[in-house]
């Protein structure tokens, strides 16, 4: 392996290439990263929609993955090799997924310094094990990410990260709750009933906006509004005005998606709604309170998570969020929006 010798200045580079919610939560660590080393230069790569998340972060460049132009394994040569000519001398891979697996031994090849992520498989398998879970924990998003950046002697106190939330939080009076209700898998999404019983009762006193994809989300989101059940459709705006519309809200609901990561980023309380998967998959909204967490009943479904991405669940847990009473979590919201 031949290793290049660099000039005093490094340049990390940062892969993510999805989701949205696993790119999200390297914001956090961005923030943390650029106050306590500010005297290395940082780049994010990954796909395009991804990188819209980093149009209000300054100082960060960022590296565009063109899933035409860079295909399969010459794409990827080729791209190492643009990564080069950038000056970057590190690199960690924060997703170790294939394509980024390939690209990194290119990249230890042209000589550069790589660290990657552990996805603790084995201690996954345990947790979604229908049966006692282990004592062990998984780690976080977040501490993945800080334990990879470490390995290339980039040091960030997890703590940091908890600070950076707290500079970005904004003391604000908004009446705006915002709900995102739907999730990747079903077996992760609250009851489309129990939905909207909470957010009848959410619109008798506050301003309730939508947040979801175009399509079937939408149009469903427009049937609500048009009802009377929910105020405003985010889901109609660009990305950047869904980004801006999130700043404003009081409090965030959220299933296990990325939009209770892109809200927290900007200092809103998240409730987090979750199913088959569970915050001890490591995917928890970063500072926020176990109160704001609601998981179905602990006695009925003991077994809990069953899936770390909520792809798949037990039998007999199809229902299992039906048990989370959206009475709950409307008496945290309002909690929440207490000035």
């Amino acid at each position: 392996m031949r290793r290049k010798k660099h000039n005093s200045t490094r340049k990390l580079l940062l892969i993510r290439f999805s989701a949205l919610g696993d790119v999200a939560m390297t914001i956090p660590v961005i923030r943390a990263f650029k106050r306590a080393i500010p005297d290395v230069e940082l780049s994010m790569l990954s796909k395009p929609f991804p990188l819209k998340l980093f149009s209000f972060e300054a100082g960060l460049n960022t590296i565009s993955f063109d899933s035409q132009k860079h295909r399969g394994l010459f794409g990827l040569w080729q791209l190492s090799k643009s990564i080069v000519a950038e000056g970057i001398t590190d690199v960690a891979d924060l997703h170790f997924s294939l394509r980024s697996r390939v690209l990194c031994l290119f990249l230890r090849w042209r000589g550069l310094n790589v660290s990657q992520r552990s996805k603790q498989r084995r201690l996954r398998r345990q947790w979604t094990k229908k049966g006692p879970k282990p004592n062990e924990l998984l780690d976080t998003q977040v501490q993945a990410y800080l334990k990879t950046i470490a390995q290339l002697g980039f040091v960030v106190e997890e703590k940091a990260l908890f600070d950076e939330m707290a500079r970005n939080r904004v003391s604000s009076k908004s009446q705006k709750v915002g709900i995102a209700p739907f999730a990747a898998h079903k077996h992760k999404t609250y009851p489309t009933s129990l939905t909207v019983e909470l957010l009848k009762e959410l619109n008798k006193k506050y301003q309730t906006v939508l947040f979801g994809a175009k399509g079937t989300e939408s149009q469903q989101f427009d049937q609500w509004v048009s009802e009377g059940i929910a105020h405003e459709n985010a889901a109609m705006l660009s990305f950047e005005m869904q980004l801006q519309e999130m700043q404003s809200l009081g409090v965030m609901i959220s299933m296990d998606s990325a939009n209770g990561h892109i809200a927290a980023n900007y200092g809103v309380p998240v409730i987090t709604i979750w199913g088959a998967t569970a915050p001890s998959c490591g995917f928890s909204v970063l500072a926020q309170p176990n109160d704001n967490q609601f998981q179905p009943d602990p006695e009925k479904y003991p077994f809990l998570p069953s899936s770390i991405f909520g792809k798949s669940t037990f039998k007999g847990y199809e229902t299992a969020m039906e048990s989370i009473d959206p009475k709950a979590i409307l008496k945290r919201v309002n909690q929440l929006m207490l000035p």
